[in-house]
């Protein structure tokens, strides 16, 4: 099986559909990769035979960090039609288009339409993976007329589908919001496992690979509570910042441009994080309550579900102060009950079907009669 495999964003775009591909890979098919440069950094090696990349504004290193804006829902919800059923479908389609000419299959994240509509040009299945933990940012009521724009301005002959002709949901079911169900044909997917959680009384701190640079001083902000808590903590600012603009720190607290945070947090007793659905998915995975900081996209959505759910605490990333941080995470590191109901949803995830199932699924999709 020849799999296009293709994601819209960053680096959060491309990981929830790993689980899926690596199970291809071990199998011997041969998989594409295509997608923004900096994202595909986080690709594993040894996954994909080839990787086209094109260049996006994370290609380089940032010289700021720009002023932190209120957070609009509505706003939010917009972008999916204006600019990923916009110029980032065209730009990802253009790019898909040949892969798919020769591909069986394309697998992409969902808001990927590009490539689902290169996969409709060409005439082969489409396998949808949900990047979107809430469920909430893709709706059909918002984005349905820009779709249908796109496939007259590329003068496709295949309904798009806004979901594939197979969906597949990366996280504990929970996580999902009720009131943006999936669609009948999913196929919901174990996430990656991960080591076995063992708080140490250490702090993880991320504000990811795309809000980082627009986080105005909320950095500044996080580090002046780790300094007051005394413990262990480490804070990942992402490859694009050099850490000597935080100048000077306590011998406690660690910045770092990269970090293995698979292997972190699961020694965490708090990850603060922008409440990106993969740092949601990571943080329940490593067994560790967390405080989110929503600016934008899914992040207030995902607030919403760790405030449903209780797991964690939602802040705003806009006026919380370093005492009110560091007072959050002590709070967090002595709640037994918050840590419970952490682990009892990541018993959920981990009951998920295993990925082996969601390929065969693809395998099923393939080789029917079309």
């Amino acid at each position: 099986m020849r799999a296009l495999c293709s994601f819209a964003g960053g680096a959060g775009h491309l990981l929830p559909q790993m689980p899926l591909l690596r199970e291809m890979a071990a199998a011997g098919h041969e998989l594409t990769l295509i997608g923004r440069s900096s994202g595909a950094q986080a690709a594993p090696a040894g996954i994909f035979r080839r990787i086209v990349t094109r260049d996006d504004r994370r290609s380089s290193p940032a010289q700021q960090i720009t002023s932190l804006l209120p957070v609009n829902r509505e706003a939010e919800v917009d972008v999916v039609a204006q600019y990923f059923a916009g110029d980032a479908a065209l730009s990802s389609f253009e790019a898909a288009a040949a892969c798919a000419a020769t591909a069986d299959v394309v697998i992409c994240d969902e808001l990927d339409f590009g490539a689902m509509a290169a996969g409709a040009e060409a005439g082969i299945p489409v396998v949808v993976v949900s990047v979107i933990a809430s469920g909430a940012l893709v709706r059909e009521s918002r984005v349905g007329d820009a779709l249908r724009r796109l496939s007259v301005d590329l003068g496709l002959s295949a309904q798009l589908r806004l979901h594939g002709d197979l969906f597949v949901i990366p996280f504990a079911p929970r996580m999902r919001a009720a009131e943006f169900p999936p669609p009948p044909h999913t196929t919901w997917m174990r996430p990656d496992r991960g080591p076995e959680p063992h708080p140490n009384g250490s702090i993880v701190a991320t504000l990811g690979t795309e809000f980082n640079t627009e986080s105005g001083d909320l950095f500044d902000r996080i580090l002046g509570a780790l300094a007051t808590l005394d413990v262990p903590a480490v804070v990942t600012i992402g490859s694009d910042l050099d850490a000597s603009r935080f100048g000077r720190q306590p011998a406690h607290i660690r910045i770092e441009r990269f970090v293995d945070l698979e292997a972190l947090i699961p020694r965490a007793s708090v990850v603060l994080h922008h409440g990106g659905s993969g740092m949601f998915m990571r943080s329940v995975s490593g067994g560790a309550p967390q405080i989110v900081f929503p600016m934008g996209a899914d992040q207030p959505f995902t607030g919403d579900r760790v405030e449903y759910l209780g797991v964690g605490t939602v802040l705003n990333a806009l006026t919380a102060d370093s005492a009110l941080i560091a007072s959050a995470a002590g709070a967090l590191m002595e709640d037994a009950a918050t840590r419970a109901r952490v682990l009892d949803l990541r018993a959920e995830a981990l009951a998920l079907p295993a990925p082996t199932a969601a390929f065969n699924a693809v395998q099923a999709l393939v080789t029917r009669p079309h």
